[in-house]
């Protein structure tokens, strides 16, 4: 593990329109859907069976850089949030295959919400790939559950794409597909465009629609990426801080 220590850069917080409603609405959805989009990206190409992979990172949208962290803070109704995100040193071997681990921490009006470690890992093609996550959950400073936890290889649960390799409008994927614990969705909205985030304009903005079948389909939310930071807009909840990482 690298102790060079990195530069933070800090962006002023300003409050953030969210993408219009009617985008959030999904025309044709029912509750506990098996999925709420055809797919049209086969996550085969994360089958930990014949796909190669390495723990280089080459996705400029889902960096996976040992040391870096994100900061993302905003309002989820009366709720402040605070997300930090951060890739650890640490690996994880998952159906044989090593992976990255991202820590995520949620904290709820300044108390911790959610502990996870992710699991993600680059396929030879760029596609970066989820392998599962282990959750932790908290009420009132305890711990409280499990819920949402998932591995590859354990019961049902298949490797699911959290990053197309070639991110383009239209394509749909299971971010998630561990049937009975855990099922995203995500539908490339946007591409490619100049935006602003917290008071600051970035271009080449992607945007991925993420939706739950096991919520019943009914509402996307929007996640934004930037190349070489990765996630800085999720519903709301915006990048504040940026570390690089070691890479």
């Amino acid at each position: 593990m690298s102790t060079r220590s990195a530069a933070l850069l800090t962006i002023p917080i300003l409050t953030v329109s969210l993408l219009s409603p009617v985008l959030l609405s999904l025309p044709a959805c029912s509750a506990a859907a098996e999925q709420c989009y055809e797919p049209t990206l086969d996550a085969a190409q994360c089958d930990p069976a014949s796909v190669e992979f390495s723990l280089a990172s080459t996705n400029p949208y889902y960096p996976l850089i040992v040391g870096s962290a994100v900061v993302l803070e905003g309002m989820d109704g009366d709720e402040f949030i605070r997300v930090e995100r951060v890739v650890l040193p640490d690996t994880e071997v998952v159906a044989g295959v090593e992976t990255h681990v991202l820590e995520h921490k949620e904290f709820v009006d300044g108390e911790l919400h959610e502990l996870a470690r992710n699991f993600y890992v680059e396929a030879a093609d760029g596609t970066v790939c989820y392998f599962g996550e282990e959750v932790d959950f908290y009420e009132g400073g305890e711990l409280a559950n499990h819920d949402g936890s998932w591995r590859v290889g354990e019961g049902d649960a298949k490797p699911g794409i959290i990053m197309p390799a070639a991110p383009a409008e239209g394509q749909a994927y299971f971010q998630e597909n561990a049937p009975g614990q855990a099922i995203d969705m995500g539908r490339v909205f946007a591409v490619g465009k100049t935006e602003m985030i917290n008071g600051q304009s970035y271009d080449d903005v992607l945007t991925i629609m993420d939706v739950n079948p096991m919520d019943g389909c009914d509402e996307e939310e929007p996640k934004r990426y930037i190349p070489g930071i990765g996630e800085v807009d999720d519903n709301g909840v915006v990048l504040i801080e940026y570390t690089p990482g070691a890479g």
